[in-house]
């Protein structure tokens, strides 16, 4: 397994898809501020698509750390709007809505990054509706060569999902690590 230390800390990344399985909050939200200043950096808007619990934290933390201008390229969306909107968890939905978002800034010919904290409302997902929206996010990202983190919450995650997740995305993330996934399906 190659380590990569860290999203924001690796030069040669620059595109690719990131599944990112989180247990730490605080760590979360360092590694997501990581992710939009490395997105500034590079010139690049940043959407972030989070949950209502969290964006209030989220925003603070912006206003503190940018200025005016870097704050206009980053864009919070409320992932209930996302994943939830039409029922739980309906893949189509949330592309469109992902499409929708990313068309306004693509018009602009503006590079984009995404974060997208991933939640549903049952108890558990359907697992073969959850590797249908990966897999075509997963041919979006290619496609369009961005770098799209998809997070979740470890505690949410069974065995199999999260093995499907492996295969679904090119690096794997953790609190305190980044590497290529082994079981990444080409």
């Amino acid at each position: 397994m190659k380590i990569i230390n860290s999203i924001s800390s690796s030069e040669k990344f620059d595109k690719g898809h990131v599944f990112y399985r989180f247990n730490d909050k605080q760590l979360y939200i360092n590694n997501l501020m990581n992710f939009i200043r490395s997105g500034l950096e590079s010139k690049q808007h940043i959407l972030i698509i989070e949950s209502m619990r969290t964006l209030p934290q989220i925003k603070a933390n912006i206003e503190e750390e940018f200025s005016h201008q870097q704050k206009k390229a980053i864009h919070l969306v409320n992932n209930f709007d996302y994943y939830l909107a039409n029922g739980d968890f309906h893949t189509k939905t949330i592309l469109a809505h992902f499409q929708e978002d990313l068309s306004i800034l693509k018009k602009e010919n503006i590079m984009t990054r995404t974060w997208a904290h991933v939640e549903w409302a049952s108890e558990e997902p359907d697992v073969l509706l959850l590797q249908e929206f990966e897999s075509t996010a997963d041919n979006f990202v290619k496609e369009e060569g961005m770098i799209s983190v998809c997070a979740y919450a470890a505690e949410s995650l069974s065995s199999i999902l999260d093995i499907s997740l492996q295969k679904l995305h090119q690096y794997i993330m953790t609190d305190d690590h980044f590497f290529i996934s082994p079981l990444y399906d080409v």
